[in-house]
């Protein structure tokens, strides 16, 4: 990851003088990952993907042609289409900003997609995958880690996720946007991939979508995971591929009380069905005042200059309307 948020600003690769597609996902496990890979293997240009430094991984031949020679390394698991030595004939445009950046934060693009999962499911494979790395312990419940503090901020992961929405909900109502699903793309790939093509603009045959479905697939990007983590290359797995729905089948009556009914609002936004539990569980909510203070900080200590009186101070302030600070609140790096 940059140190500085604001490397992600331009792409500076040439040919390439600003991003023009922001592609936005919240810092959850949200699927976004399958359509860069499909739109690198059309084609598409994806540089610093969430705000990697990886720049000594691309050779520039010559125009829009380019050379993958970052070596063999963790990011097949994440973004197969990424072979040593590969070459790639990318497109002029579109050129894409993938993060998990707030609005505002980098200069806006002409086009913004946001890719999401239903947050009941994104949180438990938060839960699931942040255990398996070490981040958090591996016997912390669900329920705990839905409380804990989000990395650095003062506010739990199941707030930072709501938070997240609303504010890019707000977002979006002002420009041009187009929401795709995570569970769109586990039930029809292709016609998922062929939408998102039209908002872009970009014409593709209908092999060569077939065949970017078909070489970013769960099955493919699983393998790569396990061939990675047997080869040493990596120090865990991290892929699960569970089907979309998950948290019908493990959530207790407390964690759609705690956790389902928290994210009415922005799931009826969403389109995803409501928790079976209709009242959520009692909070004792702080000042929003205070709230929001803590929020901002969390913000300026990540290198991300905010006014505290422009549009996303203000959309945060609104959006912490019923958010309280988590229990705990300490200092970890941003994964």
């Amino acid at each position: 990851m940059a140190a500085n948020p604001l490397f992600h600003d331009l792409p500076e690769r040439p040919g390439y003088a600003r991003y023009d597609l922001d592609l936005v996902s919240p810092e959850v496990p949200s699927g976004a990952a399958w359509l860069v890979n499909c739109l690198l293997e059309l084609g598409v240009s994806a540089w610093k993907p969430w705000g990697t430094d990886d720049r000594a991984h691309w050779q520039h031949l010559q125009d829009f042609d380019y050379r993958y020679v970052g070596g063999d390394n963790g990011w097949r698991r994440v973004l197969p289409a990424l072979v040593d030595g590969r070459d790639f004939a990318f497109r002029a445009q579109p050129c894409v900003r993938a993060h998990h950046a707030w609005p505002g934060v980098h200069p806006p693009a002409s086009r913004t997609i946001l890719f999401v999962r239903d947050p009941r499911d994104a949180l438990l494979s938060a839960w699931h995958r942040l255990r398996r790395i070490g981040t958090i312990a591996p016997d912390q419940d669900f329920i705990a880690f839905c409380r804990s503090p989000f990395f650095h901020y003062p506010i739990s992961w199941q707030d930072y996720l709501l938070l997240f929405l609303r504010t890019w909900r707000a977002a979006l109502a002002r420009t041009d946007a187009l929401v795709v699903h995570f569970e769109d793309y586990r039930r029809d790939a292709a016609g998922t991939l062929l939408a998102v093509l039209r908002y872009l603009d970009v014409e593709a045959t209908e092999p060569a979508v077939q065949a970017a479905v078909t070489a970013s697939a769960i099955a493919k990007v699983s393998a790569e995971d396990r061939r990675l983590h047997a080869e040493g290359i990596v120090p865990s797995t991290i892929v699960r591929g569970v089907p979309p729905g998950e948290y019908e089948r493990q959530f207790d009556d407390a964690a759609h009380r705690l956790v389902g009914a928290r994210f009415d609002d922005v799931g009826a936004w969403l389109g995803y069905e409501p928790s079976p539990a209709a009242t959520a569980a009692a909070r004792a909510v702080q000042s929003r005042e205070q709230v929001h203070a803590g929020i901002l900080d969390a913000l300026r200590k990540a290198g991300i200059p905010i006014d505290g009186a422009g549009w996303l101070a203000a959309t945060l302030l609104d959006g912490a309307k019923d958010i309280d600070l988590a229990a705990t609140s300490e200092s970890k790096p941003t994964a």
